[in-house]
């Protein structure tokens, strides 16, 4: 069944609130915070925010504001985790990245983050409802999502959590050219020369992501991780565009990270046989569970992807 298209949460995996929004209790409804951000409805909520309909006054556009949960104001790892979103994401410009307007306090202490308020619908929606993407969608889609991550990247700010939950589609493109945008930076990790990132935010034994798409090195502490691990979770979604499925399935998130460690790369043309003949070459590199036989970049990726699927162009 095809989702209807409306508002999309800005992150953090929050699950979406019907068009009445939070309950009557909720005490941000009504309230005006900062003198800029007249909050109307609850739009989604997560384990560490909710984010809020809100009509920015001084510009009378409707924005999107994400606030940490007032009980975990004490909790330096989600305080941290929040400000590293905040940090991560104000860096960043490309088009293909969500926007950040603004930043605060509530009168309570609690961080704020007034963001872009994004129509339409997250590519988890769209593999949900559709039997399988194009390939010259994939490969639109895919080129995308790389001008974003490169420009991270470069910026030496690491994703970390990609997966389709956190790739939004706007309804303002034409179907033969969806337009895109990356969201949440949650995770989203410091890689500046000198900046040995704070073990509180992690933890040294934590690891943080989405099991379905954390490469091997986030999963064995021994191992470093860089900017290779966010190609190998694109490798995980390209494949999981072009065949209808993941690479890997399991009922418990223990054995899911362990298939990534351990479990050989399968075919997607046993999956799909109407595929070029050498998308498998593609994905043993793209998700080679050694970081340095996978592309360097993000753009490589893509337009490796391309060549494959027959789309020619050079980002």
């Amino acid at each position: 069944m095809v989702r209807k298209r409306g508002e999309t949460d800005p992150g953090f995996g929050f699950q979406a609130k019907g068009k009445d929004g939070a309950s009557p209790a909720d005490p941000m409804i009504g309230r005006t915070i900062d003198g800029r951000y007249r909050i109307a409805r609850l739009l989604g909520q997560g384990n560490m925010a909710r984010v809020y309909v809100a009509e920015q006054v001084c510009m009378g556009r409707n924005v999107a504001v994400k606030i940490l949960l007032r009980e975990l104001l004490v909790d330096k790892t989600a305080a941290g985790r929040f400000r590293k979103e905040v940090e991560a994401v104000s860096r960043l410009r490309s088009p293909h990245t969500i926007e950040f307007f603004d930043v605060g306090e509530t009168a309570e202490g609690a961080p704020y983050i007034a963001m872009e308020l994004l129509a339409g619908e997250t590519l988890r929606e769209r593999l949900d409802s559709d039997t399988l993407l194009p390939t010259w969608e994939v490969s639109t889609i895919v080129r995308q999502i790389a001008c974003s991550l490169q420009e991270a990247h470069d910026a030496g700010v690491l994703h970390r959590d990609l997966k389709p939950e956190n790739v939004h589609f706007s309804v303002q493109a034409s179907p033969l050219q969806p337009f895109l945008k990356l969201l949440d930076f949650g995770f989203a990790k410091m890689l500046d020369p000198g900046d040995s990132e704070n073990p509180i935010l992690t933890g040294k034994r934590q690891t943080v992501g989405t099991p379905a798409y954390m490469a091997p090195e986030m999963i064995v502490e021994e191992r470093p991780v860089d900017h290779r691990s966010d190609i190998y979770a694109l490798g995980v979604m390209c494949f999981e565009m072009l065949t209808g499925t993941r690479p890997y399935e399991a009922r418990k998130a223990m054995e899911m990270v362990l298939a990534h460690v351990r479990s050989p790369i399968p075919s997607a043309l046993e999956r799909k046989p109407d595929l070029p003949k050498s998308i498998d070459d593609f994905f043993y590199s793209a998700m080679s569970k050694d970081p340095e036989l996978r592309p360097q970049s993000a753009v490589d990726l893509a337009e490796r992807l391309g060549h494959v699927l027959g789309d020619r162009r050079n980002l």
